[in-house]
Order: C-alpha cells, then structure tokens, then sequence
C-alpha cells in the first residue's frame, strides 16, 4: 500500500486507527474520539489502547493516524520496505549528477526517479530496456542493493539507481559529456563577465560578479561534472576530448586554407582554382571514411569505359 494513502480516509469517532509519532517509529493501536477542524487543519483526539501509554488520551495531527488497524500489516510491510531504502540514501551531488545524467540515457517510459517518500530511488518500468541501456541483468543491481517491489514494479534504492545510471553512462556516455562541455563553456563566459541569478524574495533577476559566478561553479557544479565525467569512464572522456579537438583544428586548417587560396588567386588563379577543387573534392567525411564491401558485379551492371582512341584516315 502506498503509505500517502491515509490522506484520502477519514477516521471516525470509535474506529480503531494505526498511530506513528514519527514515519519511522512502530505503529500503535489508538481508538478515535473525536475529529476537530481548525481552519485547513484537523486534529484527532484520541486514546492509546496498548502498551505503556494505555487509557492516555492526547490531540494529535490528523497525520499520525495512518491507516486502519486492521491494515497496519500491510502498512508495516511496505513501511519497513521504504525504510530500507532510504537507509540506501546519496549525497546532493551524487543526485544531482544522477538525476542530470537519467533525463539523457534513460527513457522515462524505461525507468523514472522518486521524489517522494524515498527521494532518488529508481521504479523501473521496462525491464528488458533498462537491461539494454545498461548492458546488465536487473538482478546484479538487486543482488547489491536494496529493492522493494511497487505497484507490481522492481523499485530500487538510491544506491542502486546511481549504479544504473553509471552503467547507462558508460553505455552512451556522448550525450552525457556533450552536456558537461555545453555546462563548462558557459560558466568560463560567466566566470570572466559575471551572470544574473534570480532573488528568492522578488524573483527578480540580479546580476553576479564573476568571482560569485566561479564560487558557485566550484562548490556546486564542478563536483557534479566530475562525477559525471567518471561515471562516463576515462577512455571515453578522452576519445570524447580527441574528437572535439579534430574537429576544432580542422575548421582552423579549412579557414587557413580558405586564405592562402585566396592569396594565391591574385597571382595564379589556375592553381588556385585546382587546390581550392581537389580541397571539396577530396574532403574526408564520416560516409566516404567507412569500408564499403566490394562484391562481384554482373555483367549489365559493369560500367562502359569510354577508351579514346587514334582517328585512322581513309586510304
């Protein structure tokens, strides 16, 4: 059962209801008295029938009161199952990094994140999918960590969910690292010209000092782009790096090239014009680099090669 169920029953006066002092403290049997509403709030009095407290009457928030007491076993079980795994809990940077990092490889039809009442525990919702994305069975997760089945779903503690969203990071880590660069560029622009930030109270806009802009980079993003980049594995930051540069030096060489041809142009404008078209020509791309397997060809699908030859005068 979901344990936010209880919002949607109302105790009345006799009925025997499960009583939490805390989430986490056990249950215990209270006999309603009386339902008392002020303004938006309700407040229940009732008296303990169990333990030390028995025959004890108190007021108390409507929010104690969980669940009948004739589903409190229920109610314990799936309680003790949330317990677990919060007791799997992550730190704020470990989240955000997370829950950046899902939106980009995981599908939200294949799996989504809790924000409530465990934060950060994963729900999977296709299995087969997951297991795709993250080139492991569901069960290595399971057999490391925490899980309590939810609506029919495997549901896995926030330990486990940042091991899932590794794996799918090391699967397809271009998409992840495509965001830290996009992220870092703009924070160097800011660190050296300042940015704008919104004010808690007038939800206005208010300019930043770029030594306030680098502060918060440092404590507050660096340590998420960091974990992302590790999750993504050493040789595919490095790869990912080597390619961005290939592909900035190449357009450095290509606006060289586009100079020196015009320089050439003023004096010799024939071999400007061959360099400049064996330049387009010849251009490698991703569609002319790979191997095309050659196969026999048939007779009608041999091209004709049109061979010239010496004109013979009639005698």
């Amino acid at each position: 059962m979901d344990p936010d169920t209880e919002d949607f029953l109302t105790p009345l006066p006799g009925q025997e209801w499960a009583y939490r002092l805390r989430d986490e403290s056990p249950s215990e049997r209270v006999q309603v008295l009386a339902l008392h509403q002020e303004a938006r709030r309700f407040r229940v009095e009732i008296r303990h029938l169990d333990g030390k407290a028995s025959g004890k009457e108190e007021n108390v928030p409507r929010g104690r009161l969980k669940v009948p007491w004739n589903e409190v076993a229920e109610y314990d079980t799936t309680m003790d199952g949330w317990s677990r795994l919060k007791a799997e809990s992550i730190d704020k940077n470990e989240s955000s990094a997370m829950w950046a990092a899902l939106e980009l490889v995981i599908p939200s039809e294949v799996a989504e994140l809790f924000v409530a009442p465990v934060d950060d525990a994963l729900v999977v919702h296709d299995q087969p999918a997951l297991e795709t994305l993250t080139g492991q069975p569901l069960s290595a997760f399971q057999a490391k960590h925490s899980w309590i089945g939810y609506d029919g779903k495997p549901c896995l503690s926030p330990l486990a969910s940042l091991s899932v969203v590794e794996m799918a990071c090391r699967k397809n880590p271009t998409p992840v690292l495509d965001l830290v660069m996009a992220e870092e560029a703009d924070v160097r622009e800011k660190s050296k010209r300042g940015g704008t930030t919104e004010d808690w109270e007038t939800r206005k806009p208010v300019e930043t000092s770029p030594r306030y802009e680098y502060e918060f980079y440092v404590r507050w993003k660096k340590p998420v782009h960091e974990l992302l980049r590790q999750w993504c594995g050493y040789r595919s930051v490095t790869a990912h790096e080597r390619l961005l540069a290939a592909e900035a030096e190449v357009n450095r060489l290509d606006v060289l090239l586009a100079w020196s041809v015009d320089c050439i142009r003023r004096t010799n404008e024939s071999t400007a014009e061959a360099i400049e078209k064996e330049h387009e020509e010849d251009r490698i791309t991703p569609y002319n680099l790979r191997p095309v397997p050659q196969r026999p060809l048939e007779p009608h699908e041999i091209p004709v090669i049109q061979v010239p030859s010496r004109r013979r005068w009639p005698r």
